[in-house]
């Protein structure tokens, strides 16, 4: 059933307020979770609303903290999201690291103590609109969260740890590759369990540490398995390290960002025309069997969005009845 983005939006905003979270705040993670859907990340998006209300209710979410950013060195900045989403954390946090980039060219900064982040190529996308290279990954949360089996190994250690990096690729469009070190994200295959659809080969492990394409068996003490073998655990463990070891014991997971001043090096004419011409050569190279199309890194959610912009935000049946037990808790209609 598809579903206008701004009734999606207009739900979750609605849902948020009547657990108290300030109207601004409210505002940015809905508009976050639509987005994600729009670009059709169903993993970051309107299913998510289930296990925020749910951390709101158990006090692991503290919608209604604020938020705060220190500069710790010339060019670092550390914002404590005293546990509130880490949406919230990083819409805050960008405006300050993107003047901090244009003074000193190359600048990073922490985000540590929040929730659930969301997509977050859509914060190293919003550095990229500002003719920045951006980069964003995170980790830290083997104390709570073992999720993923490292290579080789049949029981969860730590989360998906995921990196984001992103480009302009025109004035008006950035490209991403945002990707978790595990083979999937865990929000897929919440869509999975929803769905009772069963899960590619090669993604999870039950509790036996048995190959399973059973989403439950994930969520019944099984593990994702790591992104390309022993590639992805390697990314992934670097990403725990410098989350723990580094940035200290998060709440959920820690995250670090690099932006630097594409303007130290070129100017965005120079850019635009270089990245006109890659762009191009890939859309230009013919699709192997089974492929419509050869697409960049981000076309494919941005041709989604669009559709989905005009024609509504398609959900399953059994998405939308799994949010019934909120529009009845709270008196919000999605549909009908």
């Amino acid at each position: 059933m598809k579903v206008a983005a701004t009734r999606v939006e207009e739900f979750c905003k609605n849902v948020l307020l009547k657990l108290g979270t300030p109207a601004d705040d409210a505002g940015i993670v809905a508009a976050h979770l639509v987005d994600a859907d729009l670009r059709g990340v169903r993993s970051h998006g309107l299913l998510r609303m289930i296990k925020y209300v749910d951390q709101i209710d158990s006090g692991y979410i503290d919608n209604k903290a604020k938020v705060s950013c220190a500069q710790v060195a010339p060019n670092l900045l550390r914002m404590d999201a005293n546990k509130n989403f880490g949406i919230v954390g990083f819409d805050r946090l960008l405006p300050d690291l993107a003047v901090l980039v244009r003074r000193v060219g190359i600048a990073g900064a922490a985000i540590v103590n929040c929730a659930h982040t969301g997509r977050i190529g859509a914060y190293s996308e919003k550095l990229a609109r500002e003719f920045m290279w951006g980069f964003v990954f995170g980790g830290g949360g083997n104390k709570k969260l073992k999720e993923v089996a490292p290579f080789g190994g049949r029981k969860g250690v730590f989360d998906t740890n995921p990196y984001a990096f992103s480009l302009p690729l025109d004035a008006a469009r950035a490209t991403t590759s945002d990707f978790a070190t595990s083979a999937t994200a865990q929000g897929k295959l919440l869509v999975f369990r929803t769905n009772n659809d069963p899960v590619p080969d090669g993604w999870i492990i039950d509790k036996h540490g048995r190959p399973t394409t059973n989403a439950h068996d994930f969520y019944d003490g099984g593990a994702m398995l790591p992104s390309a073998g022993a590639k992805g655990y390697g990314m992934g463990f670097i990403a725990e390290l410098f989350g723990d070891a580094v940035l200290g014991t998060p709440h959920e997971l820690n995250w670090f960002m690099v932006a630097v001043d594409l303007k130290s090096f070129i100017d965005p004419a120079g850019y635009f025309e270089a990245a006109g011409r890659l762009r191009q050569e890939i859309e230009d190279c013919p699709p192997a069997e089974g492929f419509a199309k050869v697409m960049w890194p981000g076309q494919p959610e941005l041709e989604k969005m669009s559709r989905q912009t005009t024609d509504g935000i398609d959900y399953s049946e059994s998405e939308l009845r799994s949010l019934s037990g909120l529009e009845a808790r709270f008196s919000v209609r999605l549909v009908g």
